[in-house]
């Protein structure tokens, strides 16, 4: 049964995973959602309430997303609305099977659809040059053009040809005030150490900051509790399988407080290096090996899949793994809809030394580049296609699909805020009925606002203080209260943007012929192929120093080298 809910739930997306092995997208809430000028629905744009001129004639694009997941039906009330006003039906393929497979078959015909969200597979489309160049092309869509005019560096920065091919569809937020505004960030999804709630409840709510501290609290509470609602208690999850092997490997960069740069730490004079044969690393897979010993590891977590991952976390006996909460919001979905709130997580910043660590809680600096969509070389229309994304981010037109029909799906209170009620929070609880009636899950598929809107109000639920907290559960409403949070994101310290785009989205976008790409691969084999065994390992010392003596054939201080480079060449502080 619960395996049919996961599988429902799946629907659910906070974010876009093109982002990514180590991406994280927009810290802002789960439901994010420029000048007069005539687009495919006439009017002007990005205003509230602007009027429609009649349709085009109907179009049908057709869009590849490399992500798992469902599109929503043909009879979803917000798509039918879009589609009434310009005309176009987006028929969307999510990926089914082996992301390299799929995207390789693709590439080698050269059939593509109209529209591609390539998520890890950015660089493969890139250097196919799949992609139309938009650089001469954005000025002409004004909702467009102010979307990304203060980022055109940024675009640029990920092609080797400097043109822009891909359009960011996370992290461009409106603040009011020039950003004086308060920046109310909810809903932190990206890596910690996620832990249930109920743990740290019987802990006298306590908050594990250092590594040996927060794995005594783990194995101290499955020792008490052996199971969970009739099955065997499962301590703490690894999951190592595909790209997501991030759950692997990426912790010991966040132990020494660096953020999510995916395979290097970038230290404050931004040189680089990598950590997986470092001490630091030694430290952390060494308490694994300790926990494994112990039974707080179990053996099944290194062979399942990420569907058997998901259905493990759905059941509430998993206590805790270092993960991104994007990657796993489906699993914590279940345990929501069923009230099992004290069954879901929040993020723990553990650090080597128990100092506070900020993980990739920092204020944005925008969009980061590669992180989105673009249209391709095959597109039946290209400027059609441009009009259609420029509709979608009137700022009507985001509030239908982040907020919906006023009156049947929010409301608006005597302060002009945007409110819902009970009823209408429970709608966008469930999935079936987000899917049958939010075009919150198409939206994200394209460029979008987030922030604040022009009155104000912010873009989505998830953001609107006020609302937030009014859609808490009663045991969460308690359990913040114990710390003195309102919001799960408060267990971590909100840390300034470092100045450069994180490094992940640098190596997605690199030419599939560029040595440094082999050099890392050859890292990521080694780490997917070696760390399971060094943690289950019966002689620590033995397996750990085998591991380091792979990094002997491998030049990665080249690959720092060109890391740096790169990072220096798009700071901007």
């Amino acid at each position: 049964m619960k395996k049919v809910k996961l599988i429902a739930l799946l629907l659910v997306a906070v974010m876009i995973f093109g982002v990514a092995t180590a991406c994280s997208k927009s810290n802002q809430g789960s439901d994010q959602p420029g000048a007069p000028s005539s687009d495919s629905t006439g009017g002007d744009t990005n205003q509230p309430g602007a009027p429609a001129a009649p349709p085009k004639e109907p179009i049908t694009f057709t869009m590849f997303q490399a992500d798992p997941g469902e599109a929503p039906p043909e009879s979803n009330k917000i798509i039918k609305k879009i589609r009434e006003m310009t005309g176009v039906t987006v028929e969307i393929e999510y990926l089914v099977g082996d992301m390299e497979q799929k995207v390789g078959i693709m590439i080698a015909g050269g059939d593509y659809p109209d529209l591609i969200g390539p998520g890890q597979a950015r660089g493969q489309f890139l250097n196919a040059g799949a992609f139309v160049a938009l650089d001469d092309l954005l000025p002409k869509y004004p909702n467009l053009w102010k979307h990304y005019e203060p980022y055109l560096d940024v675009l640029r920065s990920v092609s080797s040809d400097g043109k822009i091919y891909i359009m960011d569809i996370w992290s461009r937020e409106y603040w009011l005030n020039d950003g004086k505004d308060t920046e109310y960030q909810a809903g932190y999804n990206g890596p910690a150490f996620w832990t249930q709630k109920d743990v740290l409840a019987w802990d006298n709510y306590s908050n594990p900051r250092q590594l040996d501290e927060y794995f005594d609290l783990l194995l101290r509470y499955y020792k008490a509790h052996p199971t969970i609602d009739g099955q065997p208690t499962l301590g703490f999850e690894i999951h190592s399988q595909d790209w997501r092997s991030f759950c692997l490997k990426n912790a010991p960069q966040h132990l020494i407080g660096g953020r999510n740069e995916g395979d290097v730490v970038v230290k404050p004079d931004l040189t680089v290096e990598i950590y997986q044969n470092k001490d630091y690393a030694k430290t952390y897979y060494k308490k694994l090996n300790e926990m494994f010993k112990q039974g707080l590891i179990s053996p099944e977590t290194f062979s399942r899949n990420y569907d058997e991952y998901l259905s493990v976390l759905s059941t509430g006996r998993v206590l805790g793994m270092f993960d991104q909460q994007w990657n796993f919001a489906n699993a914590e979905n279940v345990l929501i809809s069923e009230g099992r709130y004290e069954r879901t997580y929040v993020p723990v910043g553990v650090s080597l030394d128990g100092s506070p660590v900020s993980y990739n809680r920092y204020k944005s600096a925008g969009i980061v580049g590669g992180n989105g969509m673009g249209i391709s070389v095959k597109c039946k229309d290209v400027e059609r296609a441009l009009e259609f994304l420029d509709f979608m981010l009137r700022e009507d037109v985001q509030k239908l699909c982040y907020w919906g029909i006023e009156g049947e799906d929010y409301y608006v209170d005597e302060n002009g805020r945007y409110r819902r009620t009970e009823e209408q929070r429970a709608n966008f609880n469930n999935p079936d009925w987000v899917k049958a009636n939010s075009g919150i899950n198409f939206a994200n598929l394209f460029p979008k606002i987030q922030g604040r809107y022009s009155d104000g109000n912010a873009a989505g639920a998830g953001n609107q203080p006020e609302e937030r907290i009014e859609g808490m559960s009663e045991y969460d409403k308690e359990f913040l209260a114990k710390y003195g949070f309102s919001d799960r994101s408060e267990f971590l310290p909100l840390a300034e943007y470092a100045g450069y785009p994180e490094v992940w989205s640098i190596f997605s976008t690199m030419d599939e012929d560029n040595p440094v790409k082999a050099i890392f691969n050859d890292i990521t084999d080694l780490q997917n192929r070696y760390l399971p065994g060094v943690i289950m390992a019966d002689d620590f010392e033995s397996a750990w120093n085998e591991y380091v003596k792979r990094y002997e054939n491998v030049d990665y201080p080249m690959l720092e080298k060109e890391i740096e480079k790169e990072i220096k060449a798009r700071y901007k502080k």
